[in-house]
């Protein structure tokens, strides 16, 4: 952990916007993060199989950030998480032992779902958010069907969201929307233009949650 000190719980639906960092190959994890943080984006996932991901979440923690780690899927992927500072974990699936650890440890989950009988079982280990994955697959539409037996639960569509959907599908009911090559590619910034152009994805992206 950060300082020895336990991350602070992050609450989904805080912030409307979650951005997503994965690069396969590695980089400028941390230009990415603050390009995005100059963009106005609050709250930014690294995925856990990008090289360098846990020093990086370390570093933007120790700075303040909102920063979580994302494509969990062990209960020591989600200590070491947590020992970077991370203030909450997103999972592609439903992990009912990342869950667990994840509240134990003070850390917000993010399991990933897609169908009702996912989310059930989800809220039954505990948490009180969800990431519906692929969004894509049901758009908006998908989602506020879903909205409608579990009003009070926060879902986060994720998985191939465009910036001109942000507001139709906050509009269905969306606690935040998570983008990722969206606003940052599918390579790490290699250039102070690339820098830019994310930090302008991420002002335009931030402009269609506030619309």
């Amino acid at each position: 952990m950060v300082d020895g000190m336990a991350p602070e719980p992050f609450v989904i639906g805080t912030t409307p916007l979650i951005a997503i960092v994965r690069f396969h190959a590695g980089g400028d994890l941390a230009g990415a993060i603050e390009a995005l943080a100059r963009g106005g984006v609050e709250a930014i996932e690294v995925t856990i199989d990008t090289p360098g991901a846990l020093a990086a979440v370390s570093k933007a923690a120790a700075a303040g950030r909102a920063v979580g780690v994302g494509t969990v899927l062990t209960a020591d992927q989600v200590r070491a998480s947590a020992d970077a500072g991370a203030r909450f974990v997103v999972s592609p699936a439903l992990v009912p032992e990342v869950i667990e650890v994840a509240l134990e440890l003070g850390v917000e989950p993010l399991p990933g779902v897609f169908t009702a009988t996912e989310l059930v079982q989800a809220l039954g280990v505990g948490t009180r958010a969800v990431k519906l994955f692929p969004a894509s697959a049901g758009g908006p539409g998908y989602l506020r069907a879903l909205r409608g037996p579990f009003p009070s639960v926060a879902i986060v569509p994720t998985g191939g969201v465009r910036i001109d959907e942000i507001g139709d599908y906050l509009a269905a009911g969306a606690a935040a929307v998570a983008l990722g090559s969206e606003l940052v590619g599918r390579s790490a910034p290699a250039s102070d233009d690339e820098l830019a152009r994310i930090a302008s994805q991420a002002a335009l992206a931030v402009a269609a949650a506030s619309a």
